[in-house]
């Protein structure tokens, strides 16, 4: 999978801490700290952790686990990828700022086909807005100065999608509901993957059918990509969202042929096995599974 992405690029950004927070509406929304720093990265090179980190999130809620294991499941995932930037993908375009509404893809959280923009920019921001003014399609935003660090984003990422450096202001959140969905929902096609070519000889013809109707279920939306010339010429990803990126890689890896993604033996947890024998992600789950025997 790698080899499709040595010469790629793709950039986010992450804060070093995220925290949960109840909005008036009862929501639990994770959005960065106050004093958090931010930093800009290239998800691809990550790509093998982040699709087993973003699954094993996934079984989490997958097998019923307490919502505080969950949510410090995310919390943590927050601080090693960033959120997942739930505002710019569901939309048809992440310029949906430059249109007069917002025109929503089918998803399971928004059933309107299209909203107002700044009704729609609030439900991403539950604490306090963004200073956003918009009439029609014309629409101005302003940084305040006094956070360096938010001036810094707007500006790294103004060339890009202006909803898209939004999603990494202070007070920008996501809902708890909404990200286990999406994480369940990958650890959903992940197990309908692993079980039918796992177990297919020894399943009846109704459960692989169902294994099948499951993966169908999972929709992905092609992203677009640019050229630039570099040290050599590159493809750079224009990923306008981390949850796009996850769905792409996630993607490629259960497509490609080579795919050693498994569910270990013991612990249940998704991995990259280094052998394709290999039952167990680490010699201490071998092992305690050898006691258990």
């Amino acid at each position: 999978m790698m080899n499709l992405f040595e010469h790629t690029y793709a950039h986010w950004a992450r804060y070093t801490d995220y925290q949960w927070r109840k909005a008036a509406d009862g929501q639990a929304y994770l959005l960065p700290v106050s004093e958090a720093e931010a930093t800009i990265y290239d998800p691809i090179p990550l790509a093998s952790r982040l699709v087993t980190d973003a699954v094993n999130i996934g079984l989490l809620v997958f097998h019923k686990q307490p919502d505080s294991e969950i949510q410090e499941a995310i919390r943590s995932f927050a601080c090693a990828y960033g959120l997942l930037g739930l505002m710019t993908a569901l939309p048809t375009t992440p310029r949906f700022v430059e249109y007069e509404k917002v025109y929503l893809l089918k998803n399971p959280f928004i059933r309107q086909e299209s909203m107002d923009t700044l009704a729609y920019l609030k439900l991403f921001f539950p604490f306090r807005m963004q200073d956003f003014h918009k009439h029609d399609t014309e629409s101005l935003w302003n940084v305040s100065g006094e956070d360096r660090i938010q001036a810094a984003l707007a500006m790294t990422f103004r060339n890009e999608p202006q909803a898209k450096a939004m999603t990494f202001m202070r007070d920008y959140g996501e809902r708890y509901d909404w990200l286990k969905e999406v994480f369940l929902d990958w650890a959903f096609t992940f197990v309908s993957a692993y079980m039918y070519y796992n177990d297919r000889d020894t399943l009846d013809q109704d459960t692989l059918a169902l294994y099948r109707q499951g993966l169908a279920c999972f929709e992905g939306n092609a992203p677009s990509y640019h050229l630039e010339l570099r040290d050599h010429t590159v493809m750079v990803w224009d990923f306008h969202s981390l949850m796009l990126a996850i769905k792409f890689l996630f993607s490629i890896r259960l497509t490609d042929p080579d795919n050693l993604m498994k569910l270990c033996a013991h612990c249940g947890k998704a991995f990259i096995a280094r052998r394709t024998g290999s039952r167990f992600c680490s010699s201490e789950c071998r092992s305690k599974s050898k006691k258990e025997e």
